[in-house]
């Protein structure tokens, strides 16, 4: 048996070369630690605890670092980490005798195996009731519990049916549905089954009634299990659609016992893969059409009735529910394609709050000969979250705290005017902000009362908000996926998804609802505040089963509400009552609030001076900045970083450090301050990031590149090749935006071949260009410009 003694533990003898790689923060004095080698690969991990905190610290080899996983050389893979008093907590080493016998540690008499070394560690579930107390809510709301496991699990996606009956959808397979695994192989489906012996779940869709009208939602019926990924649903005619890879099917229950008797699908081809990465929907339009975003993963799509294909690309879609029809719309959202009472319509993604997608499909298909620079606009630059208690430390980017890390389903409220509602799962929070319609695109700043908090925050870690919408009473409703682990485990390094809780939660789940008291009677009503009321009257018109008074109709499309106006002069054109002409005339005067999006859903051809001005036709004529040519270029990127690390100990001037953004070409790709263009992110949103990953961003660019921010390569009949990132994509072209910032816009018909590489438009080689001394320069200007910019904030 192996037996080493450490005696009276106060410092750590360094028993291999760590490179001079940096010690975790609890072990900095070397009080406390010893190095074992845990897991077996030949390197010597750290243990740590003391009075400044505790931890279990993997050592990752140069070799197995990623960066944009942050998982970099070093001990960075964070099994357990604390202070004194928190979960997990570890007795103290210091004048302790510890030894190590065989796999295990001793710790004065107390003993500790490898294996559970290296559990990862997470918080306490908290029941329903003792979850609400955590809440943390702005002076005059208020929450309360409307629905919690058994009656509800795994709920990711609710709406409201004409009856006020709430259909939840379930993703119960998440993050691997069985026979899935990462694309390493390294963690499959079978990580994480329940120590009990049960199977994986399946995706499901239930109905949840309250039927005393208590606000508590204790009826639950499984209308639909056996499902995969489901990730949406709509009502439509008594029964749903439903997002569900491959496939968004229509599925309906035609005996009235509230389970699916009749199911067939209407669209197919959605790609598959991370769950957090898939089709997703959906939202009624104020067309008549049902809205749904392409979650990053696209597809080949067939109409199933008669075999019709679509690429969907890097766009989002909407169909039309009474005939079938499937068409493409501006933008790529991750997670939730919603529109505001005007018919603007926003997006988002993980790292981006919003966006604002300004230019429709619709304008874009009746000028083929545009290739636009853009679609979209962001809302706002404030990436800050204010977590409540200590921030959660991410198991990848861990450097993101105290930023916007999962952001999803950007809502805009139904009964809050200019209010859009942002969750943030990985925080445990929901952001809320304040649209401005005052310029040529929607902004957003936060709420006057958020200046320095988010609008709903928790102490626990397991709550979970994905969507929180207006329901029919007017309040919000916040739907709480409750899980240990909210991160897919491709994401994770392997040695810490095969020791955590990855379906940890799965059998639970809470539906809330936020509020000022008040609670609105159930009516489905065109003439209602409340835009969810509205959408459901409309949309039991165009069913045929709403009861339609045009005189009614007629009347609120003169209402002083310019909301209610909007809907009901949509509707009386759904009816064949007005024409496009028609309706062209009452919105174009309610600019701002109505936009070109709204004009062309409308059956209208122009888009409003303003967005007009907008549109760039050709793409900027050159680049802005001049690309570097960079000679000398060593293959072998790696040891160049490791030359490179020292320069994070060095001291750095940002004067300097400006000079070296302009000089080593940067400017070609990225903004700092007011000097670049943004073809890359802006340097002032990563300089935050600990100076060993952005140094081996730097010198190794192509280490590991994100799908959507890999190069396309284009090569058209006449033999030119052009190589940038998609800005847009439409009908008529893709608009390239090429180092050095110029926007190159090509015409379909002139593409030959266009094709997706795994590289980074970020040249190697900025070696030949730069010193250690720049790098330290370079590297205190981008933390000087992101701290600048949390300032300005």
């Amino acid at each position: 048996m192996k037996c080493i003694s450490f005696s009276l533990i106060s410092a750590v003898v360094l028993l291999s070369p760590a490179q001079e790689l940096p010690l975790p923060s609890a072990a900095h004095g070397g009080r406390g630690v010893i190095k074992v080698d845990l897991n077996a690969d030949g390197h010597e991990d750290l243990v740590v605890s003391n009075e400044v905190g505790f931890g279990v610290y993997l050592f990752v080899p140069t070799e197995a670092a990623k960066k944009n996983l942050e998982w970099l050389p070093g001990w960075t893979q964070v099994m357990r980490e604390g202070k004194r008093g928190d979960v997990g907590e570890l007795p103290s080493l210091v004048n302790q005798k510890v030894k190590v016998e065989g796999r295990s540690v001793v710790i004065g008499a107390e003993s500790f195996s490898f294996d559970e070394l290296m559990e990862v560690v997470t918080d306490k579930l908290l029941a329903p009731a003792d979850s609400m107390k955590t809440f943390q809510l702005p002076v005059g709301y208020e929450v309360s519990l409307v629905a919690a496991e058994p009656q509800v699990t795994d709920p990711v996606f609710i709406d409201w049916d004409e009856r006020g009956r709430m259909w939840v959808a379930e993703m119960g397979d998440y993050p691997f549905a069985e026979g899935e695994s990462t694309k390493d192989g390294r963690v499959t489906w079978k990580d994480g089954v329940p120590s009990e012996g049960r199977g994986l779940q399946a995706g499901r869709i239930r109905i949840l009634e309250d039927k005393d009208g208590d606000g508590l939602y204790e009826s639950s019926t499984l209308f639909l299990d056996g499902l995969k990924h489901v990730t949406g649903l709509a009502c439509w005619k008594g029964g749903v659609f439903v997002a569900n890879i491959p496939d968004i099917f229509y599925a309906k229950d035609e005996d009235g016992d509230g389970k699916c008797d009749h199911k067939e699908s209407w669209y197919t081809g959605f790609t598959a893969g991370n769950p957090q990465h898939l089709v997703n929907g959906f939202c009624w339009g104020l067309d008549g059409w049902f809205h749904g975003a392409n979650g990053d993963s696209g597809g080949s799509i067939t109409r199933v009735k008669d075999r019709q294909k679509i690429e969907l690309g890097t766009n989002d879609f909407r169909f039309n529910p009474q005939t079938g029809e499937f068409k493409l719309e501006t933008g790529r959202t991750q997670c939730g394609k919603w529109r505001d009472d005007f018919g603007n319509w926003f997006g988002n993604n993980n790292s981006n709050p919003g966006w604002h997608y300004w230019l429709p499909m619709g304008w874009l298909e009746s000028h083929p000969e545009v290739v636009a620079k853009s679609v979209r606009s962001d809302l706002t630059p404030d990436r800050r979250v204010f977590p409540s208690g200590t921030p959660a430390r991410r198991v990848n980017q861990a450097s993101s705290q105290g930023s916007l890390t999962s952001g999803c389903n950007i809502m805009p409220s139904r009964i809050e005017p200019g209010v859009v509602y942002i969750c943030e799962p990985a925080n445990n929070l929901v952001q809320r902000q304040v649209l401005d319609y005052s310029g040529p695109t929607i902004r957003s700043q936060r709420h006057e009362a958020d200046a320095s908090r988010d609008f709903l925050t928790s102490t626990d870690r397991w709550f979970r908000p994905v969507m929180a919408r207006t329901g029919p009473d007017g309040a919000l409703y916040v739907v709480d996926m409750y899980r240990a682990v909210l991160e897919h485990p491709e994401w994770i390094p392997a040695e810490m998804a095969k020791r955590m809780k990855l379906r940890g939660g799965e059998t639970m789940g809470r539906i809330w609802r936020v509020s000022k008291g008040e609670r609105e009677p159930f009516k489905v009503s065109m003439a209602s505040a409340n835009g969810w009321s509205r959408d459901v009257a409309q949309r039991l018109i165009v069913e045929g089963a709403g009861q339609i008074d045009l005189k009614e109709l007629e009347q609120l499309a003169s209402s002083a509400s310019r909301q209610i106006k909007t809907q009901a002069l949509f509707t009386l054109k759904l009816l064949g009552k007005k024409s496009a002409a028609d309706l062209v005339k009452v919105l174009e005067p309610m600019w701002p609030q109505v936009r070109g999006a709204a004009v062309i859903a409308a059956g209208g051809s122009t888009l409003f001076p303003e967005e007009m001005a907008m549109l760039s036709q050709k793409g900027s004529a050159g680049p802005v900045a001049k690309v570097p040519v960079i000679e000398n270029l060593d293959p072998d990127r790696q040891k160049i970083v490791q030359r490179y690390l020292p320069a994070s100990g060095l001291p750095g001037d940002a004067k300097r450090g400006t000079a070296v953004f302009q000089k080593a070409g940067c400017v070609a790709c990225h903004r700092l301050g007011n000097i670049g263009v943004e073809v890359g992110p802006d340097l002032a949103t990563v300089g935050a990031k600990p100076a060993a990953q952005l140094i081996e961003a730097i010198f190794d660019p192509n280490r590991a590149v994100e799908q959507r921010n890999a190069v396309t390569q284009i090569t058209t009949h006449k033999g030119e090749m052009l190589m940038g990132l998609i800005g847009a994509e439409s009908p008529g072209g893709v608009t390239l935006r090429m180092a050095g910032g110029a926007d190159v816009a090509v015409k379909r018909a002139d593409i030959k071949e266009l094709k997706t590489l795994q590289t980074s438009l970020m040249p190697p080689g900025l070696e030949a260009l730069m010193t250690l001394q720049d790098t330290a320069d370079l590297l205190a200007s981008m933390k000087a410009a992101a701290v600048g910019v949390g300032q300005a904030r």
